[in-house]
């Protein structure tokens, strides 16, 4: 393979990652403006609804936000600084390891806030 082929394979490769990681985002955003729509919609239109969404809003409504900033948030982080390696504590992750990890600490901690102060 020629220096240019693995020029353009890089580049290639380069571009599809970005591509798809503003995909997610957009993906992201999409869903959580119709999880919200249809939360207010099924909260307007069915009394049993609001009454779930009032006793555990924090399960109902928290979690699931909870979710998708953590998403949102790793996904800028990374589109923004690059791949996301983590290491600590005798262990290192690095590839489709790190934003799996970092998502879950993100959500964990969300949880936990909301947890608190609930």
């Amino acid at each position: 393979m020629s220096d240019t082929n693995r020029g353009l394979d890089v580049a290639f490769d380069i571009w599809l990652r970005v591509l798809s990681r503003w995909a997610v985002l957009g993906a992201a955003v999409v869903f959580g403006a119709t999880f919200f729509t249809f939360a207010v919609y099924a909260m307007v239109r069915e009394h049993w609804v609001e009454e779930i969404a009032k006793e555990h809003f924090a399960a109902t409504i928290g979690l699931p936000s909870a979710a998708l900033g953590s998403l949102l948030l790793v996904t800028i982080l990374e589109i923004s600084a690059g791949q996301i390696e983590l290491k600590g504590f005798g262990v290192e992750f690095k590839g489709a390891a790190g934003p799996i990890i970092m998502w879950v600490l993100c959500f964990l901690a969300i949880a936990a806030a909301i947890k608190l102060l609930w």
